[in-house]
């Protein structure tokens, strides 16, 4: 506390101890020895000395730090900002960030990011470099770039903010300031399917129905019936017959694709969003496209995370707004590999026809059975491995100790023997490849629906 108190506060720098030792020891010597070329070689520190007993500053500076987003994505950038009342007398003013993983500095000349907050208006932008000069009237905002690389909720700060007045003879702080939280989304992976969804259920979707409806795929023409729309009036065979014929359709049906992801292990070494990823950076970004892509196809997409810590779960829901809730819950996740969840708990909202999609590193037993349980209730489970790309180099603790190795490789066979137990299950267990990595069991899942149909 005594600390904060004092750095809270102007006092004399270093620069100005030493003009005031160089005075007072020159000057007696000068006067003594008669020699007048050392007092005028000493004048220029009087009048510096002078003046920063003159200009010195005796209030403090108003100070406050906000970031300019509450929430951005993996890649985006944001900035810190600092704002500060200056007082009279003060002409330097400076901020600097405390660093934190995952956050990197964006050089001033890269930063493409403008305020427009109204509780931040932008009245002037003061860095280091441009914030000295007289500094008496108005607030003064100093910027400090900084781009996410992981998704997550990150702390950006403390920050340190500083003043000194004229000749640096006085200087105020460094005051630490708070550190803000910073909600980052994580980036969806590249994730492309052209397979349908199996099981479409719902009237709200992009999957042909096999009974006629309002929708966007021909069906056949027939005559004209009470009720039908005059657009649908299909005038040559009318014109040839001389009767009324429509077009009709078959209706746009959705399915509900449940996303699990399991959080228990993060695998690996995370390098942010362009560097290496760890398994649960793969799972986290995986089903972020996987749930981006249906619900762009119109379908229903929950979401339920496998982990006692943070068993987070998002209901069944449609469009933009609900992606972005997904994608919200799935930036709070944290790994518990020491906790385990009930398997009971996912059935909940998990009702027929419903197609589950599981997302995991598939090294954690619970897992595995729950994708055992959900396809012993009859649903559509694929399994999707997020520690494909990795599991070489995927080491737990102590990368170069050859017991660990040993260990990791049996754990390796243990895992194999456990997915093609679990394929015998009728469990499909694909891995994670980016564009096209669900297209042939989807394919064959609704190719089994339309064969159990004839």
């Amino acid at each position: 506390m005594a600390l904060t108190e004092r750095a809270d506060a102007w006092r004399p720098t270093h620069a100005f101890a030493r003009c005031l030792v160089a005075i007072l020891l020159v000057a007696p010597v000068a006067l003594l020895w008669r020699r007048p070329d050392l007092l005028v070689l000493l004048s220029p520190l009087v009048v510096v000395l002078a003046w920063s007993l003159v200009t010195r500053p005796t209030e403090l500076p108003d100070h406050r730090f906000a970031l300019s987003h509450a929430q951005v994505r993996e890649g985006e950038q944001a900035l810190a900002v600092a704002d500060l009342e200056p007082v009279e007398g003060a002409q330097v003013l400076s901020a600097a960030l405390a660093p934190a993983p995952f956050v990197e500095a964006v050089v001033r000349e890269k930063m493409r990011l403008t305020l427009d907050r109204d509780d931040l208006p932008v009245q002037r932008t003061a860095t280091v470099a441009d914030a000295q000069g007289p500094l008496a009237q108005g607030r003064r905002r100093l910027l400090v770039g900084l781009r996410v690389t992981r998704w997550g909720v990150r702390r950006i700060g403390p920050m340190q903010v500083a003043a000194s007045s004229a000749w640096g003879s006085y200087r105020w702080g460094p005051v630490s300031l708070d550190a803000q939280g910073l909600r980052v989304l994580p980036q969806p992976a590249a994730f492309d399917s052209s397979a349908p969804a199996p099981h479409p259920r719902g009237l709200v979707g992009m999957h042909r129905s096999t009974r006629p409806g309002d929708g966007s795929e021909f069906a056949t023409i027939r005559p004209f019936q009470v009720g039908d729309r005059l657009r649908r009036i299909h005038w040559p065979r009318s014109t040839r017959t001389g009767e009324l014929h429509v077009t009709s359709s078959y209706a746009d049906q959705d399915t509900h694709v449940a996303v699990l992801v399991d959080a228990h292990y993060d695998l690996g070494r995370s390098g942010g969003l362009s560097g290496t990823p760890s398994s649960l950076d793969r799972s986290v970004r995986a089903a972020a496209a996987v749930s981006e892509h249906f619900l762009q196809q119109g379908d229903r997409v929950s979401l339920r995370v496998l982990s006692a810590r943070t068993p987070l779960t998002v209901p069944v829901g449609t469009g933009k707004r609900h992606g972005v809730r997904i994608l919200d819950t799935l930036s709070r996740i944290q790994p518990a590999a020491d906790d385990q969840t009930d398997p009971r708990r996912v059935h909940l909202g998990v009702g027929s026809g419903t197609l589950v999609v599981m997302i995991s590193a598939l090294v954690s037993p619970d897992a595995l059975t729950q994708a055992a349980t959900l396809a012993a209730r009859g649903l559509s489970v694929v399994v999707v491995d997020a520690l494909v790309e990795a599991g070489a180099g995927v080491v737990p603790s102590a990368d170069r100790d050859p017991l660990a190795r040993t260990a990791w490789r049996l754990r390796m066979l243990e895992r194999d023997r456990e997915i093609r137990a679990i394929r015998g299950q009728g469990v499909a267990v694909v891995p994670w490849l980016g564009p096209g990595s669900l297209d042939v069991v989807l394919r064959e899942l609704a190719h089994r629906r339309r064969g159990a149909g004839v």
